[in-house]
C-alpha cells in the first residue's frame, strides 16, 4: 500500500544475503589469485601487503597470508633496513585490527609477537595497553596472556609490576583463574623459599594464604582460589611425614589453613571444595592420626558429589595404603 514501508520476507532476505556472499566470494577469489601470482613471481612488495591486509581484516585466520607477510617483511629488512620500522608499525596496526575482529585469533597474536622482534623502536607501553583492553573484554584470553609474557620479557618489565597487575585483577574478580595461574608463575621467581618445604618465603606465604582466605570466604563455590591454594600448599613432593615441616614451621601454616577451612565448613557443611580441602590438609598434617576423620570426609564427598565418587574412592584407598606403609616393620 502507498506510504507503507515494505517488509521483506524471509525468502527475500535469504536471497539478498546469498548475493552478498557470492559477491564477497568473487572478490576473495580475485584477491587470492593475485596474491599467489605475485608470490610465485617473487613480487613481495607493498601491493601484496595491501591485498593480504584487506583479506585478513575480514578473516584473520588464514595462516598462509600471514606467512606471506612475514616473507615480505624479511625481504624489506634485508634490502632496505632503514624502512623496516615503518613497516613494523603498519604490521602492529593491522594485527590490532584483526584482533578486534577476533580477539582469540592465534595467527594475529603470533604474527604480532613475531614482528616485535623485527623493529627497533617498539612502544611497549602501547603493547601493555592493548593487553589490558583485551583482558578487560575476556580475562581468560590465553592468547593475550601468552603475548603479555612475551612483552614482559622483551621490555624487561620488573616481575614485581606484573605481580601487582595480577593482584589487581584478582581483587577485582576472585574468579580470574588465568590471573591466579600467572601469579603461580611469578611468585617463586620473586619470593623463592630458602627451604625445601615451601615454594615461597614465610612472609609471602602468609600473605598469599590471607589472599586465598578472602577469596574462598567470598565465594566458596568458585574453584579458582581452591586450585591456587592446592598449588601453594601441596606442590612439593609428598614425603608422607611432617618432620621437615615441623622444622620449617610449615606444619603451623597447614594447621592455620585447616582451622580456617574448618570455620568455613561450619558455614558451608556440604560444600565439596571445603570438605575436600579439609580432607587434604588433614592428610598432609598426619594421615595416620587423622585417618578416621579423613575417611568420614571421603564418605561425605561421595554423597555431595557423586559424579566424582571414583576419585574419592581412590583418595580413600590412598589413605589405607599410607597406613599399611607405616605399619610395615
Amino acid at each position: 500500500m502507498h506510504g507503507r514501508l515494505k517488509v521483506r520476507t524471509t525468502a527475500e532476505q535469504q536471497e539478498i544475503k546469498a548475493k552478498e556472499r557470492a559477491k564477497k566470494l568473487a572478490v576473495y577469489k580475485v584477491a587470492m589469485d593475485r596474491i599467489f601470482s605475485k608470490r610465485k613471481s617473487g613480487e613481495l612488495d607493498d601491493e601484496i601487503l595491501k591485498i593480504t591486509g584487506q583479506v585478513l581484516t575480514e578473516n584473520p585466520d588464514i595462516s598462509t597470508l600471514w606467512n606471506i607477510r612475514k616473507e615480505t617483511i624479511v625481504k624489506i629488512k634485508n634490502t632496505t633496513p632503514d624502512l623496516v620500522d615503518n613497516y613494523v608499525s603498519k604490521e602492529l596496526t593491522l594485527t590490532e585490527q584483526c584482533i578486534r575482529v577476533n580477539p582469540k585469533s592465534y595467527n594475529s597474536w603470533f604474527h604480532r609477537s613475531w614482528v616485535l622482534d623485527k623493529g627497533s623502536n617498539i612502544d611497549f607501553q602501547a603493547e601493555f595497553l592493548l593487553c589490558d583492553k583485551c583482558l578487560e573484554l575476556d580475562e581468560r584470553n590465553f592468547h593475550c596472556w601468552d603475548y603479555r609474557r612475551i612483552i614482559v620479557q622483551m621490555s624487561k618489565t620488573p616481575l614485581e609490576n606484573e605481580l601487582q597487575f595480577s593482584t589487581n585483577k584478582i581483587t577485582k574478580n576472585f574468579s580470574n583463574y588465568s590471573s591466579w595461574h600467572y601469579r603461580s608463575e611469578l611468585l617463586p621467581r620473586i619470593y623463592p623459599s630458602s627451604s625445601g618445604d615451601t615454594l615461597l618465603d614465610d612472609q609471602k606465604l602468609a600473605e598469599e594464604c590471607n589472599l586465598i582466605q578472602n577469596a574462598i570466604f567470598t565465594d566458596p563455590n568458585d574453584q579458582s582460589a581452591w586450585f591456587y591454594q592446592r598449588w601453594l600448599l601441596f606442590t612439593k613432593k609428598e614425603t608422607n611425614s611432617t618432620e621437615n615441616s615441623k622444622n620449617s614451621g610449615f606444619l603451623s601454616v597447614l594447621n592455620d589453613e585447616l582451622e580456617s577451612c574448618q570455620q568455613l565448613r561450619d558455614l558451608e557443611p556440604n560444600n565439596k571444595w571445603v570438605i575436600l580441602q579439609v580432607c587434604e590438609l588433614l592428610r598432609r598434617i598426619d594421615s595416620l592420626g587423622n585417618k578416621k576423620e579423613i575417611l568420614q570426609l571421603v564418605s561425605q564427598l561421595t554423597k555431595v558429589d557423586p559424579l566424582r565418587r571414583g576419585y574419592y574412592a581412590y583418595l580413600g584407598s590412598k589413605i589405607e595404603e599410607e597406613k599399611q606403609k607405616k605399619t610395615i616393620p
